[in-house]
């Protein structure tokens, strides 16, 4: 082979070789950017799909309002809704009807999450205890909560405690049976292992029992949570002169969707808020707990 040739061979090599280093090159710029750019994708992916829905659902709202699909007083537009909120803040103290109803609510969630997790705890520790309390409770747990009010109306009136007991039995019940079925879900292994350890009964309690029993007891009071909004919305529609409830009867006695959005989006939103603050609480007060996530 002539020196020529081999000049335009090294050439020809050089020049593939410069091309291969280059195409390797942006094809690591790619993966690196795509490295860096599909996590944040994804984070914003899991941040925001919870979004797509509410958002549809306003978007459809303002559409069907804009054209005129729907009678405004059947559904007002959402910036009517907006415009009323505004005006019952300033002209009707809605902060005090809110105020009147969380009051309300915070006695009636406490009562009943408090004794539903004690009675709880003592019926899940002893069979004799759950067999003395168990026909009694059952037979209450039958009777709907609603059907309490007249025969709490006539022995205390309608006044805020009246509301709040009803609320304590609603609220007692889903908390009760589900620290009765987390304790009764404890494993025999962990028991076992604390009696190796002579554990006594406070502290097998407080170190095996209570711990592997917080995820039931969260899911009842988050369902008490609900409950407890749901029935002080339905005392104060039923009787009453103050809260919310008593706003949504107003505005429907009166015609006045718009009112009446605006305390339906106000309890959605307060009601929303609580689940998550308690979903943050169960989330830090057991770390610990490693579980399938989806």
């Amino acid at each position: 082979m002539s020196s020529e040739n081999i000049t335009l061979l090294q050439s020809s090599l050089a020049v593939t070789a410069e091309r291969t280093d280059r195409k390797l090159s942006a094809g690591y710029q790619r993966v690196a950017t795509r490295a860096w750019f599909t996590p944040f994708v994804a984070r914003w992916w899991d941040k925001s799909i919870g979004l797509i829905l509410p958002v549809g659902i306003l978007l459809g709202w303002y559409l069907v309002t804009r054209f005129h699909l729907v009678n405004p007083v059947f559904l007002p537009s959402p910036w009517g809704v907006v415009a009323s909120f505004y005006d019952m803040q300033v002209n009707q103290d809605l902060l005090t009807e809110f105020r009147v109803s969380a009051t309300v609510v915070l006695q009636g969630f406490v009562m009943g999450s408090v004794a539903g997790v004690l009675t709880g705890v003592f019926a899940g520790l002893s069979k004799t205890v759950e067999r003395f309390l168990g026909p009694t409770l059952n037979t209450l747990r039958q009777v709907p909560t609603l059907a309490w009010l007249p025969l709490i109306v006539l022995w205390i009136g309608i006044g805020t405690w009246a509301k709040s007991i009803m609320i304590g039995k609603a609220v007692f019940f889903p908390v009760f049976l589900n620290t009765l079925q987390g304790i009764r879900g404890v494993s025999k292994e962990h028991i076992e292992v604390a009696k190796i350890f002579e554990y006594n009964r406070a502290l097998l309690l407080r170190k095996v029992i209570l711990p592997a029993a917080s995820p039931s007891i969260f899911v009842g009071l988050r369902y008490g949570a609900g409950l407890a909004w749901a029935f002080v919305i339905a005392a104060e529609m039923l009787g009453g002169r103050y809260g919310l409830g008593y706003l949504l009867m107003r505005s429907q006695e009166l015609l006045q969707t718009a009112q009446l959005f605006v305390v339906i989006v106000v309890i959605g939103l307060v009601g929303f808020a609580v689940d998550i603050g308690l979903r943050k609480a169960e989330k830090h007060l057991l770390r610990w707990k490693k579980g399938f996530e989806g």
